[in-house]
């Protein structure tokens, strides 16, 4: 393969730079340069003033949607007919579109910087549409799906509370049945949704049972009802991401809106965290990269004791173990893509729980570290808002999010290491019976 993009040791993947993969196809190769090429021209270029701002603009967003790129984000894809009318991002079929597309789209669209301004532009949509796409009616599917595929509409994830965190099972959002059987009322709230000020509904998390798991549900709940009231949240970063406070106060939701059965919806919960996490994967690992790309560049022209800094063994040594730490995880990341590519979703969402959320820890400390070092090398000008550290100096307050949205570091270790025993306990079985 051609080499593609910045010159920087380990700015890019490893196949960008010529290496050879067995992943990667001409369509890929397409999708990459498409993408460099439109975030490069409409995104970069402001991505810093719609952070400090607090907001992409709306005529932003809608020619994001109207590219194709909120269609392409739904993982798993629905059925062909609910995409009548959705450009095709690069000109790729849907039928042809892969998790190595997903792959490319998720590193790419990081690229720019700016957590927040990427989550803007429809990071609602990728994490809230899923659940409708595998689990809901027909009717849900043409009434709240296929506007957001084309574009025409917003929808975000209501699982998080203030009260809970990543305990999903122990949320207190409810939902009990009205008198007529016809509707559910909703009370509770939710805190740090993203874009959810902006959406038009919400794929939320409810108790409509007893204690635990077991008495969860999924509502689509439209953000327009009466009860529903939004307050933006001002975060440490991520300040365009929309992230929103949501009450509900005696919202009145149609039964019809129950996405599957009821109290099911921790397990509908459950399969949609492996693509989630694994594009949480692949942000942190270019938010590392950019770290090093962005410090680098910097250390090549910044003299101190008479020689540039990149030529102090000192500094250098903080680049390799930057560079050892991005590969490594770059790998992990192709690893789990390519099981999901080779089996049924269900097997992978089985077999990958513990791997992903170990994956996850792992790129997201490995962020810590290159946003650390990479701060080290700036200097000063990694301390001030915008100029040549302004990329680090803002995933300095972004990398916090994603050490913990997505289930935090600790409770993922543990999931990581509870997953796997549970796996060679089945090992041990299946090899005692043989």
């Amino acid at each position: 393969m051609e080499p593609f993009g910045s010159t920087v040791p380990f700015a890019e993947p490893a196949w960008y730079t010529g290496v050879t993969t067995p992943y990667y196809t001409s369509k890929h190769i397409k999708l990459r340069s498409f993408l460099r090429s439109y975030y490069d021209e409409n995104i970069s270029p402001h991505a810093g003033e719609w952070e400090a701002q607090g907001i992409v603009p709306k005529h932003v967003v809608e020619k994001h949607g109207k590219e194709g790129f909120l269609a392409a984000a739904v993982f798993p894809a629905a059925e062909d007919k609910y995409y009548e009318g959705v450009k095709k991002l690069a000109g790729i079929e849907r039928g042809e579109w892969d998790i190595w597309c997903d792959l490319i789209m998720a590193d790419e669209s990081t690229r720019p910087g700016y957590l927040g301004v990427n989550w803007g532009l429809g990071g609602g949509n990728g994490i809230g549409a899923p659940p409708i796409a595998s689990w809901g009616t027909p009717e849900q599917k043409s009434k709240f799906l296929a506007p957001v595929l084309r574009g025409e509409m917003r929808c975000c994830l209501g699982i998080t509370e203030a009260s809970g965190g990543s305990d999903v099972a122990g949320l207190l959002t409810t939902a009990r049945r009205s008198p007529d059987g016809n509707s559910f009322i909703v009370n509770g709230s939710k805190k740090w949704i993203t874009n959810a000020i902006d959406a038009d509904f919400m794929t939320t998390a409810v108790r409509t049972g007893g204690a635990g798991a077991s008495g969860v549900s999924l509502l689509i709940i439209p953000l327009n009802l009466k009860g529903v009231t939004r307050r933006k949240i001002d975060n440490t970063g991520v300040n365009a991401s929309g992230s929103t406070y949501v009450e509900f106060e005696d919202v009145l939701v149609p039964t019809s809106n129950l996405l599957g059965k009821e109290n099911f919806g921790f397990q509908i919960i459950m399969t949609n965290f492996l693509h989630e996490r694994l594009i949480l994967c692949i942000q942190a690992n270019r938010m590392a990269r950019i770290c090093i790309e962005d410090a680098y560049d910097y250390a090549t022209t910044r003299k101190t004791f008479g020689k540039a800094l990149i030529e102090q063994p000192v500094i250098r040594a903080k680049f390799s173990d930057m560079g050892r730490i991005v590969t490594a995880n770059h790998s992990w990341i192709e690893q789990i893509a390519h099981h999901i590519a080779s089996v049924p979703k269900a097997q992978a969402d089985m077999d990958l729980a513990g791997t992903a959320a170990l994956c996850k820890v792992s790129c997201t400390r490995g962020l810590e570290i290159c946003c650390r070092e990479a701060l080290q090398v700036l200097g000063g000008v990694g301390y001030q808002r915008g100029g040549r550290g302004g990329r680090v100096e803002q995933i300095s307050r972004d990398l916090r999010v994603m050490c913990v949205g997505g289930g935090s570091d600790e409770i993922l270790t543990d999931l990581g290491l509870r997953m796997e025993e549970k796996k060679m306990s089945v090992l041990k079985t299946k090899s005692a019976k043989l």
